[in-house]
């Protein structure tokens, strides 16, 4: 009790110091910019003052939980949180375990629609607070401090303080945030699927015929349709007899899902709804950022050219990238590429990046929702570029090669060819521009040097033909080509 009180009275001091209508919040979670994610907002509904150290107690118990189920889990990144502190009068909810009537500040109460365990809350009000006090939010979710169980979901989501509540939270939001049906038989109103369009949620149909079923690539050929209730298709997406509180007619795509029973796992369709709904989210982009921002580039023949996107994290990541230069396809698949010096010619060029989710929680993406991508337009100029020249190079190889015989001599590189030169005394120096060049003094017989062979020809295999040493060209050795080319393919 010293501990809720003395929660109450700080509570109360820093309650002053707000507007008379603004309320304490506290983040939850924050992996981004409110711009750049989909931003909760989570309240407290019949928690008084000395009740807030609970409902932070309650509020990040419950998030946390949230963000363990799947597929949220792979996507938690995606969203911040953030707790407003609403004061109520009363702890509890109308109809709930504390009593008839309470006076709380978002106005819930069970037997909404004459169903007792039904949680409703005033929906005007919730809005007010969350707009007040997280202008930026996405979604509210609403926590009431009464162990009845209960919730609601809706365009804003509500559940109980009761034990089941995490449980009850996930199901609601799958109502919420993916807009899916409720699985199980119940004496509801829920109104009749149309004939013509067929039902609107992506979890329950009326068809029966294969290839018209919304869900029909996750059936495999093998499953019946309609599928029989029996533990044989219990592994299976099928055609399973009842949804939308109708025993029959209506259809679901699992036996088992945790829209139909709390504890049980997202079905496949029910989960790829989901990846849908956080795709065409607010906020959210597969494209968060690029590098360079701007999709026009100026650089010169000298330079490197290195560009790269920013998506926001999936754990693990399941983002597939393909880039391209006009019409080619390189075979980088990572956020970044980086093209060599000289690698574009002089003129007008445009690299792009094609993104998308790979997921295999999707196996249908009609609309392209899990696909994004970005262009620059890199403008090359011919530059002025250095040569390179000189270099050492040392320690154990072949040795460089005399007419007084092979002595003991060093094998290096200088700018990404190969410098090679002899010495009698078992170290040298070599210079290389360009392409292969070797140097030495026999130190105790005075030979003359003989030149390195020739780098192999295209025919060899090798493609080691060496480049221009033209000054409009950054020197490429033989090495270096051969890597270039190994980027590429088509």
């Amino acid at each position: 009790m010293r501990g809720a009180a003395a929660w109450a009275v700080v509570f109360s001091l820093t309650l002053a110091a707000h507007s008379a209508r603004a309320a304490v919040v506290e983040t939850l979670r924050q992996t981004g910019p409110a711009d750049k994610r989909f931003n909760i907002a989570v309240l407290g509904d019949g928690y008084r003052a000395e009740d807030q150290m609970l409902l932070s107690k309650n509020a990040k118990a419950i998030t946390d939980y949230l963000f363990e189920v799947s597929p949220l889990r792979q996507y938690a990144a995606f969203f911040n949180v953030k707790l407003v502190h609403v004061v109520s009068q009363d702890d509890g909810a109308d109809n709930g375990s504390k009593g008839a009537t309470r006076d709380t500040a978002l106005g819930a109460y069970f037997n909404c629609g004459g169903i007792d365990r039904l949680l409703c809350i005033d929906d005007g009000l919730v809005r007010v607070a969350a707009a007040e006090d997280v202008p930026e939010y996405n979604f509210a979710i609403v926590i009431v401090n009464d162990d009845k169980y209960g919730g609601s979901g809706g365009p804003i989501c509500a559940s109980s303080s009761n034990e089941q509540s995490f449980e009850v939270l996930a199901h609601e939001v799958g109502h919420s945030l993916a807009r899916l049906a409720d699985e199980y038989d119940y004496e509801g109103n829920q109104p009749p699927c149309d004939q013509q369009t067929d039902c609107a949620e992506a979890n329950a149909t009326i068809r029966t015929l294969r290839d018209r079923i919304k869900w029909r690539d996750w059936l495999e050929s093998s499953t019946p349709v309609p599928t029989p209730s029996s533990d044989q298709y219990d592994g299976v997406v099928g055609l399973f007899e009842g949804a939308r509180y109708t025993p029959k007619g209506v259809y679901r795509p699992k036996r088992d899902c945790k829209m139909r029973n709390l504890g049980a796992a997202f079905c496949p369709v029910c989960t790829e709804q989901f990846m849908r709904s956080i795709w065409t989210a607010d906020n959210v982009q597969m494209v968060e950022a690029t590098s360079p921002a701007q999709p026009s580039v100026n650089v010169t023949t000298c330079e490197p050219v290195e560009l790269s996107v920013t998506s926001p994290p999936i754990e693990p990541s399941t983002y597939r990238y393909t880039w391209k230069v006009d019409a080619e396809l390189l075979t980088e698949t990572s956020r970044i590429v980086s093209l060599l010096p000289g690698e574009l010619q002089p003129g007008s060029h445009q690299v792009s990046v094609a993104i998308s989710d790979g997921t295999a929680m999707v196996r249908a993406d009609p609309n392209g929702v899990l696909e994004d991508g970005f262009a620059w337009t890199v403008q090359v100029q011919r530059g002025d570029c250095p040569t390179m020249s000189g270099g050492t190079g040392g320690g154990a190889g072949s040795g460089g090669v005399h007419s007084g015989g092979t002595e003991s001599g060093g094998v290096g590189a200088m700018g990404g060819g190969i410098a090679m030169s002899g010495a009698g005394s078992g170290g040298g120096a070599g210079a290389f521009a360009g392409g292969f060049a070797g140097a030495g003094t026999d130190g105790t017989s005075g030979g003359t040097p003989v030149p390195p062979s020739p780098p192999p020809s295209d025919s060899s295999g090798c493609g080691c033909s060496v480049p221009s040493t033209s000054k409009s060209m950054w020197p490429l050795s033989a090495l270096a080509l051969a890597a270039l080319r190994r980027r590429r393919r088509r």
